[in-house]
């Protein structure tokens, strides 16, 4: 365990390797807003809010994947594995960056991050992993490449993105005036929304349902199709296939996207 005081840690000195399972970052400016970029190869991210004000707190567990002994080893002997990938963190003037390490190694990092509640979060994760966030207010950004993206009892307003794993989102407040997306290619969206918010829906799925217990109250289909020229001398002719809807008279768009799944859109 490890924890750095403000005395102590030099921020000028750029990233700083964490071999520890648990390190305390201060923050340069405890009583402003704190942004998080989180960005792993392979590995989960949860992300608490309600830490201790003027800190992000990281703690890492990590492990090696399996891997097939290899051909060519020689006889009589066996391979060490050297365990799993560790993380980096920096901190500049409230910005802090996370990222692994030693991937190349074979292993993966899972990151659990403490956060202040007032907190924006960039997180991204390309494979292997889950990312969750619980309890947080701020722009939230999420990225899972393979995974499923949770979103409990968040405020503010969110960008969620897939391509192979299902969306859930429980927000408590939203930011007015701020539009939203909740985007997967194979999974389903599954969002609850304060039952006061204002919207304008886009909605789209290829193979699946979309449910609402809001009232929504649909609009013609105003979109014109897009012509793309091509190589060859050719044009491609593209229509968006997405249906339009408001709630509680509408407002900035909320888009609710996915190919292989449904949508929900839940009234809190």
């Amino acid at each position: 365990m490890s924890g750095f005081k403000a005395g102590s840690f030099l921020l000028a000195c750029g990233v700083l390797a964490c071999a520890q399972d648990k390190v305390t970052i201060p923050l340069s400016s405890p009583s402003q807003p704190v942004t998080v970029k989180a960005h792993l190869i392979a590995g989960s991210i949860t992300v608490t809010g309600g830490g201790t004000a003027g800190q992000v707190t990281i703690e890492s567990t990590s492990a090696a994947r399996e891997r097939r002994e290899p051909k060519d080893m020689p006889a009589g002997m066996h391979r060490i594995d050297t365990g799993g990938g560790g993380f980096e963190a920096m901190e500049d003037h409230n910005l802090v960056t996370i990222g692994s390490s030693g991937f190349m190694s074979g292993g993966n990092v899972n990151i659990s991050i403490q956060v202040p509640t007032n907190a924006s979060l960039q997180l991204h994760s390309i494979t292997g992993g889950k990312i969750e966030v619980t309890g947080v207010n701020g722009e939230i950004e999420v990225e899972n490449m393979n995974g499923s993206i949770v979103l409990k009892d968040v405020s503010g307003n969110v960008v969620a993105a897939s391509q192979n794993g299902s969306i859930t989102a429980n927000l408590d407040k939203i930011t007015p005036g701020k539009p939203m997306s909740f985007t997967t290619m194979n999974g389903k969206v599954d969002v609850t929304l304060p039952a006061e918010t204002k919207a304008k829906l886009r909605l789209k799925t290829d193979n699946g349902s979309v449910y609402s217990d809001f009232d929504v109250k649909m609009e013609p289909d105003t979109t014109k199709p897009v012509v793309e020229d091509v190589p060859g001398g050719k044009h491609r002719i593209r229509m968006d296939h997405s249906v339009y809807g408001t709630i509680n008279g509408g407002g900035p768009e909320y888009r609710f996207e996915t190919m292989n799944g449904s949508i929900l859109i839940h009234k809190k």
